[in-house]
């Protein structure tokens, strides 16, 4: 049975859990890579991918083809799924501890340029600077929209973005790692 997404979409929206499955084994994991990318580090990426599921399926009657494709429909389930757990506190909160280099990145690096490689250097950031840095240079959110995604002030997020630059250009200076990023300060 070859059936296409738009196959698979009509599928779900008539309940059949095959085609539920088939979604979800499409588009899994990649979704799973963008959970990791926004979910808080004392919550299970896995957990928020199933809670993002349970919305893609309930509100599937709610995805319109003409307005964009579905992994970025899903994608920005995933991302909002993942943000409404971060508390607005804890982007706020400046993390003193994350100024030394977690010895987490010390073995995941072997002078490869990965992008792999890379989105674990930025899964190692302290919550609030991860979720900014990610919206902005990965996403292509404004401060305006971060602001109001994550119930914070413009500053706050301008505030976020040049200190997870700051902490990632500290970190791979201390390896000396070929990773050339634009990590400059706005």
């Amino acid at each position: 049975m070859d059936l296409n997404i738009t196959d698979i979409i009509n599928g779900c929206r008539q309940g059949h859990r095959r085609s539920q499955q088939l979604l979800f084994e499409c588009f899994a994991g990649k979704l799973l890579t963008v959970s990791r990318q926004y979910t808080p580090k004392n919550l299970d990426p896995m957990d928020n991918l199933q809670d993002s599921f349970i919305k893609i399926f309930d509100h599937i009657q709610d995805f319109d083809p003409q307005r964009g494709s579905f992994e970025g429909w899903a994608r920005k389930i995933v991302i909002n799924t993942a943000l409404k757990k971060l508390s607005k506190k804890s982007i706020e909160e400046v993390a003193l501890v994350y100024e030394e280099l977690p010895a987490l990145l010390e073995n995941k690096i072997d002078h490869t340029e990965d992008l792999e490689q890379l989105m674990n250097i930025i899964e190692q950031l302290p919550d609030g600077y991860k979720q900014v840095f990610c919206l902005y240079e990965i996403e292509g959110y404004s401060h305006k929209e971060i602001a109001e995604q994550l119930q914070i002030k413009e500053a706050t997020s301008r505030s976020q973005l040049n200190k997870s630059k700051q902490l990632l250009r500290s970190w791979l200076s201390k390896i000396d790692h070929p990773i050339m990023l634009n990590l400059q300060s706005e």
